[in-house]
């Protein structure tokens, strides 16, 4: 049996059985014409916004007795014309990929046939876009090294520069497996260790825990990394007695696929410390954003154009131009400085 379901209730509960749904209500484009006095043709202003459009279904509803019909619509008027000062999800069996954000503000037209039937029909004043449901879910944004290849090296402690001839001893080839992030040298060895975990917000830092034979003569510690003709060194900053870490440069990306020809307006969590950025790539060109004092989280509205952590806002803690915005294709996210991670709800949209 087909239903519709608004704002968490579908009308099938309600004893609501549904005749036709006017199913290709499209929403008008919002646009000005202005005519010119000598020139053929009106121009086009354009508000850059497309109007609410209706939603209607024609139902029935059965009925023993004329009571038990007063009951029933009692009943629907309560839920269809409560919460009446916002918005509410509006789905149904016709069109499962979608929902919209609807509300009820017309009047019911009841009629008491033959039968005691009542036929009326249900509209629902709508937003201009249906919202696919798969753009509700989360998409991680997560940090992946630049440099998968590596080698701990035992420096000469008397020479700053970090090169091949100043190294004394060296691990051998590294890559840096799942879940870990520390390189612990086995007892007495010069070059053999095993991966280990050190806890650390920061996924883009690797540590080393050094041995006795190590820290002989005043030694220094560095990382040489390598991947095809790329190569850096990095030096090592002390943490504790016998561990040193390094932060190599890493990236957060994540490349979201719109569907569809609208653009959408996504919400987006992102976890951090510090001052961070946001960069959007897609074919309308790079945008960045930069946070400053980020407290463990941040997140982006686009619908409701405000940045905020809990319940308050952080507009004043961000530099940027407007509100991230997903266009059709490819959109490429790209995290930096003291951003570690985050989510995207894209939340897709169609006419």
């Amino acid at each position: 049996m087909n239903y519709f379901e608004y704002n968490g209730i579908r009308s099938s509960n309600m004893g609501l059985h549904i005749q036709r749904k006017n199913v290709y209500s499209s929403p008008k484009y919002d646009s000005s014409f202005v005519s010119i006095p000598g020139r053929n043709g009106d121009l086009i202003v354009p508000n850059r916004r497309y109007e609410n459009t209706q939603v209607s279904y024609s139902v029935y509803l059965s009925a023993k007795n004329s009571q038990q019909l007063a009951d029933s619509i009692t009943k629907i008027k309560a839920w269809l014309y409560s919460q009446s000062d916002r918005y509410h999800i509006l789905k149904d069996s016709y069109d499962k990929r979608f929902f919209r954000y609807a509300l009820f503000n017309s009047s019911l037209d009841i009629e008491d046939e033959l039968n005691k039937i009542g036929v009326f029909t249900v509209s629902f004043n709508c937003k201009p876009f249906r919202y696919d449901i798969d753009g509700e879910l989360p998409h991680s944004i997560d940090v992946v090294l630049n440099f998968p290849y590596m080698i701990f090296c035992r420096m000469d402690g008397s020479k700053p520069e970090n090169d091949w001839s100043n190294r004394w001893n060296q691990t051998a080839d590294l890559v840096v497996p799942s879940g870990k992030n520390m390189f612990v040298l086995n007892t007495n060895s010069w070059t053999d260790g095993d991966w280990d975990y050190y806890s650390d917000a920061d996924k883009s830092r690797i540590y080393l825990k050094v041995n006795e034979n190590w820290k002989k003569e005043n030694a220094r510690f560095a990382l040489y990394t390598f991947l095809g003709d790329e190569t850096a060194w990095y030096s090592l900053e002390k943490v504790s007695e016998d561990i040193y870490r390094v932060t190599l440069p890493s990236k957060c990306e994540t490349v979201l696929v719109n569907p569809y020809s609208f653009e959408s307006r996504p919400l987006i969590h992102l976890n951090g410390n510090g001052t961070g950025t946001l960069t959007i790539d897609n074919e309308n060109g790079r945008h960045e954003w930069t946070f400053s004092n980020i407290d463990e989280f941040i997140e982006i509205d686009s619908e409701k154009m405000c940045f905020y952590k809990d319940n308050t806002l952080k507009n004043d803690t961000v530099t940027g131009t407007g509100f991230p915005l997903l266009v059709k294709g490819e959109n490429r996210f790209i995290l930096g400085g003291g951003i570690t991670d985050g989510s995207v709800f894209p939340r897709w949209c169609s006419l």
